[in-house]
């Protein structure tokens, strides 16, 4: 690789580094909201919308106001649902179930599943280095899910296997987001539409399922937790569009190296956490699931 590359993918690396570690402290956020008595749809309604109105400051200041073209608007509804929705939802309804750094594991399986998107859509090659990284991921979660003292809550296994609907929504969302994406918007713009979009979703279904309960209602921990998070959607937003921007969704998907790391990490300092050693080994072949296929990625761009 030349200078002008090294230098071209620095800032793109910066902020795969920043979104990691800021994401991977959500999951804490996650249980604290749950313990303070909030009802989830609320909390996750509110921390987007309340990242909306941040992102939106942000736009008018700097004058990219989101633009509702149709173009814009298929961008913001399919980012929406898929990369930021769904997992929301999964991680809401496990929060009480598996520990943070269980559920944490489970955003490491996205980039294999951005890999095996990439190839349903024919943006990326097939290559035997990268399928034996895929087969090693999956292998990994298999490690947390047969054996019955990796998990210290008796049936969490099935909710282990739910956790998957998160590399599969979020793998779609970084394939397909090359091809959508338009190249003349900025980031500020797309990630203020995004989350304004996602919140607009979630008001009706807020309202039949809990009705819309106000954060401040549930106490410091409820306040605290919805505000941490909605500042962890900005940053890993705006991460997400400038790095797909400058590079692809399959580079932006190696944040999950760091979402891994900084999510055990978040929870050892918080929570005390002690993890089995089969959580152990599942990290450990997770990030040899990474590095085959990044090694493919790098093999292909040589060729």
């Amino acid at each position: 690789m030349n200078e002008s590359n090294i230098k071209s993918l620095f800032l793109p690396s910066l902020l795969v580094l920043i979104g990691g570690v800021t994401f991977g402290s959500i999951f804490a956020a996650n249980l604290f909201s749950f313990e303070s008595g909030m009802p989830y749809f609320s909390y996750v309604f509110w921390q987007m919308f309340l990242g909306s109105m941040i992102l939106l400051i942000i736009c008018f200041i700097t004058n990219n106001v989101p633009r509702f073209s149709w173009n814009n608007i298929k961008v913001f509804v399919f980012c929406a649902v898929l990369g930021m929705l769904t997992p929301l939802v999964v991680f809401n309804v496990v929060a009480d179930k598996l520990p943070p750094g269980v559920i944490t594991l489970s955003v490491a399986l996205i980039p294999a599943s951005t890999y095996v998107m990439s190839l349903l859509i024919k943006t990326d090659k097939l290559r035997l280095v990268s399928i034996l990284g895929v087969v090693i991921g999956f292998g990994s979660v298999l490690l947390i899910v047969i054996p019955s003292s990796s998990l210290p809550i008796s049936g969490a296994e099935i909710w282990v296997i739910f956790c998957l609907l998160v590399p599969i929504s979020c793998g779609a969302n970084n394939a397909f987001i090359v091809l959508l994406r338009p190249p003349e918007a900025e980031t500020f713009s797309l990630a203020a539409g995004t989350m304004l979009v996602a919140s607009l979703i979630l008001f009706p279904v807020t309202l039949a399922q809990d009705g819309l309960h106000f954060f401040g209602n549930y106490g410091w921990q409820a306040i605290g937790s919805t505000i941490w998070a909605s500042f962890v959607w900005v940053i890993v937003y705006m991460c997400f569009f400038e790095i797909v921007k400058r590079t692809s969704g399959l580079f932006y998907a190696q944040i999950n190296y760091v979402i891994v790391a900084a999510g055990l990490i978040w929870s050892w300092v918080i929570f005390s956490d002690s993890l089995s050693i089969w959580v152990w080994a599942a990290v450990v072949l997770l990030f040899i699931s990474l590095a085959l296929i990044n090694l493919g990625a790098r093999s292909t761009k040589n060729t």
